[in-house]
């Protein structure tokens, strides 16, 4: 097959949709056309692939030699251009599959884009959404984009994971999104606002690095739940609410 593949660009991500599903575009950016403005080419070239799912499997387990991208993930667009049991096209990488979507590649800016060359595997914890592990530049930059804005670290944790926030999240009044519980008392300690992301962040390393499997695993299970938040006589609740799928990639 002869594809490209399109990532949003997180610097120009105003709208905070990089990872999001397609039915989360109108809500987020008040329009449910994919916008290209915001989106980087990232990859052309031909592929030993011969569906859309084994291309998704290929950008993320075995990169080409001269991919500049992420991980291939929700949000990210592919065009494949000719193939055998594919139509040509561009398809939009959703929670559950690929979805046919209209896509004007004349309008990303045709900018150089430099490969992405020290990454970190993290868990991304998106209000209204259940956690997933993405694959994110380990530059300030890039995690400043990831939250949309300055970064601050947070350990509440026993062990050495970091949840990395959006620092002024509350003061600009960005969606309330997890709440983080005393692990003994279960009593709420504090909530984070906006998007952020767990890392692994072991005293004797100098940066975060990606998240091992087994840590992965247990904040995943801890934030499977969206919440929601209502005031009472004694203070701010929570409770857990279902997303309206089980099942994302």
């Amino acid at each position: 097959m002869n594809i490209a593949i399109y990532q949003i660009n997180m610097e120009r991500d105003t709208n905070r949709i990089a990872f999001m599903s397609f039915e989360n575009l109108e809500r987020f950016q008040h329009s449910p056309n994919v916008d290209c403005k915001i989106y980087d080419k990232v990859f052309e070239g031909d592929i030993d692939c011969n569906n859309l799912e084994s291309i998704y499997r290929k950008f993320n387990l075995d990169h080409p030699a001269d991919y500049v991208g992420r991980s291939l993930s929700v949000s990210d667009v592919v065009e494949v251009k000719n193939g055998d049991s594919v139509e040509p096209g561009f398809y939009f990488c959703d929670d559950f599959g690929f979805k046919e979507v209209a896509f004007d590649k004349t309008l990303c800016p045709e900018t150089e884009r430099k490969p992405i060359t020290d990454k970190i595997s993290v868990l991304l914890i998106q209000p209204d959404k259940r956690p997933k592990l993405v694959e994110i530049g380990s530059s300030l930059e890039e995690m400043q984009a990831v939250v949309g804005g300055d970064i601050e670290e947070y350990m509440p944790f026993e062990d050495d994971a970091a949840i990395i926030c959006n620092e002024e999240g509350k003061m600009t009044g960005l969606p309330l999104n997890r709440a983080i519980y005393d692990g003994q008392t279960h009593e709420m300690l504090d909530i984070v606002a906006g998007d952020f992301f767990i890392a692994y962040a072991p005293i004797e390393s100098e940066k975060f690095l990606s998240l091992p499997k087994e840590m992965a695993d247990k904040y995943a299970k801890m934030f499977k739940n969206p919440e929601r938040f209502f005031r009472t006589d004694d203070g701010i609740k929570a409770i857990p609410v279902s997303p309206t799928k089980d099942k994302e990639r």
